[in-house]
């Protein structure tokens, strides 16, 4: 698309004749700045329920070349779910949201939902160690990538890139 080139294996095999090749994922725009997931991340802590407890939040990050900007739609959050009330948008180039004080993971939910062609995000124990996740989607298909391939700085957030348990939800190995 116009923010990255992509290629992610979809299934390992030797075909006779082509060179191996290799996983990628390239910018074509500059780094997202770090202070918007530091920014992300505070408005995120401050989601709560009446009760006090954490509340997910769904942010749309936007990149037209020059200039970066993050959206929060209007959404309906619980503390297990979160939807844009509105219909999604074509030109993000990040979906993220907050898992609360849960771990930075893909849930079912998550899989069935991220079926574009752009990055996707996760963050989560918001109240603790903020961590992040991040995966460049293609249709269903999914490559796990640094917080560094997208951003200048991980925001505060911790980078738990590489520590994808086996058997996880991912379709592809980091």
């Amino acid at each position: 698309n116009r923010f990255f080139d992509v290629l992610l294996p979809l299934a390992r095999c030797q075909v006779r004749g082509l060179a191996p090749l290799k996983p990628y994922f390239r910018l074509k725009v500059p780094r997202l700045p770090g202070r918007l997931l530091a920014a992300v991340l505070a408005d995120a802590q401050r989601a709560r329920r009446r009760d006090g407890g954490l509340k997910e939040a769904l942010y749309h990050f936007h990149h037209d070349g020059a200039r970066v900007g993050v959206l929060k739609p209007a959404q309906r959050a619980t503390a297990a779910s979160v939807v844009a009330i509105e219909g999604k948008a074509a030109d993000i180039t990040l979906d993220l949201h907050s898992h609360g004080n849960l771990g930075a993971f893909w849930s079912e939910t998550d899989n069935g939902d991220e079926q574009g062609f752009r990055v996707y995000g996760v963050i989560g124990r918001l109240d603790k160690r903020p961590e992040i996740r991040l995966r460049v989607g293609v249709y269903g298909y999914w490559f796990p990538l640094p917080v560094s391939a997208l951003f200048d700085g991980p925001g505060g957030l911790v980078d738990v890139h590489g520590q994808e348990k086996k058997g996880g939800a991912s379709h592809a190995d980091a």
